[in-house]
């Protein structure tokens, strides 16, 4: 099974926007039907905009994500710690497989100079002399968050719960307040949405046996937003059959803290990296990258 690997991501600074809607008091009893989900629908549209500016907004923060895929015997289990800290902002993203100790990428985006730089763990030592590589900054990399590592899968979580919502606003099950003022957003997410936003990105191998029954098959997404409008949790999670095939996936993100100067590592001895010099060394790494992680 392969791992993601840096990627451009869609931005989710379009994806929601916000509408006027009424309001109810906590514990209120809800009429079937129609007006309920006209009611959920609202909620849902007037909290989304507040996960937005949570993800895009939060600056000196740090991030966890947690991500298991199970197709058939095939797996993959990953964690990705991340942070950003300081003004210029310097970033780093930690990935970890919970299968293989050596399974291991570090990314390192400092906020002085041109470079960006990647750790690479025992597993994929074969790539370079080195244990590290550094290569120019992206042009969008520290502009746009959603095409930074530490927020990519939740960007792509939050398009696909925007898709489903889009293509129809029943998937919305449920927008609950909490005396504390925060909501908890229920959403049941098609699979088929799971994969076009790219929330998991299958080898082609896979991918062709998805047909239509387990694009069809639901995903049961929680979103909690706090009373201040920031993120306390995002999961996905589901277990479902179809097509011959078994699946099984859990995928949460959090906010975990507070990130300062020293959860940045010290830029790595000269002697130690190795420079892609241009797009064309940069994109013949990542696909040696790629043919590692899948074999």
């Amino acid at each position: 099974m392969t791992k993601r690997t840096a990627s451009a991501a869609l931005a989710l600074g379009a994806v929601l926007l916000a509408t006027a809607c009424g309001h109810a008091r906590a514990g209120t009893a809800l009429p079937d039907g129609d007006q309920a989900s006209a009611y959920v629908g609202a909620k849902f549209e007037k909290a989304m905009p507040k996960l937005e500016d949570s993800i895009l907004a939060a600056r000196d923060v740090t991030n966890s994500f947690d991500a298991y895929f199970r197709f058939d015997e095939k797996s993959l289990k990953n964690t990705i710690t991340s942070a950003r800290a300081g003004s210029p902002e310097s970033r780093v993203v930690h990935n970890r497989s919970q299968r293989n100790p050596d399974e291991i990428i570090d990314t390192f985006t400092p906020a002085e100079g041109t470079l960006e730089y990647l750790y690479l763990g025992p597993e994929y030592k074969s790539l370079e002399p080195t244990s590290w590589v550094s290569m120019k900054k992206p042009d969008v990399g520290l502009v746009q968050p959603c095409v930074w590592g530490g927020v990519l899968s939740v960007c792509a979580m939050a398009q696909s719960v925007d898709s489903s919502y889009k293509a129809d606003k029943k998937a919305v099950r449920g927008a609950k307040s909490s005396p504390d003022g925060s909501i908890e957003l229920t959403v049941n997410v098609p699979f088929s949405q799971f994969l076009d936003n790219r929330v998991e990105q299958l080898p082609a191998d896979l991918l062709s046996e998805v047909g239509p029954e387990l694009k069809k098959a639901v995903i049961p997404t929680t979103i909690k937003i706090k009373p201040d409008g920031s993120l306390d949790y995002f999961t996905m999670a589901a277990k479902f059959s179809g097509d011959g095939h078994n699946l099984e996936l859990r995928y949460d993100f959090r906010f975990t803290g507070k990130a300062t100067a020293a959860d940045m590592p010290k830029l790595p001895d000269p002697s130690q990296v190795t420079n892609l010099p241009d797009d064309n060394a940069k994109q013949d790494f990542y696909r040696r990258l790629a043919q590692l992680q899948g074999s």
